[in-house]
């Protein structure tokens, strides 16, 4: 139990932020969602609500001017933003001077309470001023967002186009130690593949292909009839080459 008693007939303080989580996500269970009794979400806000103690209307712009709020406006409605944050912090602290030198001479006098309303007035609009810069402060980390997204993809891409240099340097370095006296195959019952080297055309020799493998596709495994057989053959042998490169190589 609290510390703190309440009596009956006496206002209670309703707090204007929500229950606490666990407080809140209990309510959800699965036999409370299957009967509905479940809560349902807030309606949507048509009018005014209340935030930190304050009155808002739904279509208040997302900064208020001065004048919404009852406060006077100390500049004037086409100003440079840093001149003015200039002026006002330049005002705060002489007002401030001011203040101390009132608690010294006088410390009950009424102008000590004009003063702190001055610095109250100087402060509200220093930070009017500072929040009519949230949208530029939105748009530019939304910048500074894509230009590191954008860098991290170049730098990517160009880590990808050096391995990818690399490979190919590899595969033609493979190609270019071939020996150019490799054997010929015979024509009976074997297949070859032509690879352009430094001595002319150069075939290598592969494993004997079986009759009916002829007519099928080296990637798919289906046979493909508008292809030619020659053409089979050739593509076929290109792909053994290439594997038994790339087994070299590893």
């Amino acid at each position: 139990m609290s510390g703190v008693s309440i009596r009956m007939g006496e206002p209670q303080q309703v707090s204007a932020l929500p229950l606490p989580p666990m407080q809140y996500f209990k309510e959800y269970t699965d036999d409370n969602v299957r009967k509905g009794l479940a809560p349902k979400p807030p309606p949507p806000i048509r009018d005014n609500y209340m935030m930190f103690g304050n009155l808002f209307q739904c279509d208040d712009l997302i900064i208020r001017p001065l004048e919404s709020q009852g406060i006077e406006r100390l500049h004037p409605m086409q100003f440079d933003h840093k001149r003015e944050l200039k002026k006002l912090n330049m005002s705060i602290l002489v007002n401030f001077l001011d203040l101390l030198d009132i608690l010294i001479k006088s410390p009950g006098s009424i102008k000590r309470e004009e003063k702190l309303e001055d610095l109250k007035l100087l402060f509200v609009h220093m930070h009017h001023l500072i929040n009519e810069y949230r949208p530029h402060q939105a748009r530019e980390t939304l910048r500074v967002m894509m230009e590191v997204q954008k860098r991290q993809r170049l730098e990517t891409a160009e880590r990808f186009q050096k391995h990818l240099e690399r490979v190919v340097e590899m595969i033609h370095g493979c190609l270019a130690s071939l020996p150019d006296d490799l054997p010929q195959p015979d024509n009976s019952g074997m297949a070859g593949a032509v690879v352009s080297g430094s001595g002319g055309d150069i075939r290598l020799k592969t494993e004997p292909m079986d009759v009916e493998e002829a007519g099928v596709s080296c990637m798919s495994g289906q046979p493909d009839k508008n292809v030619p057989n020659s053409t089979k053959e050739k593509v076929c042998d290109k792909d053994a080459m290439m594997c038994r490169i790339i087994d070299e190589m590893t």
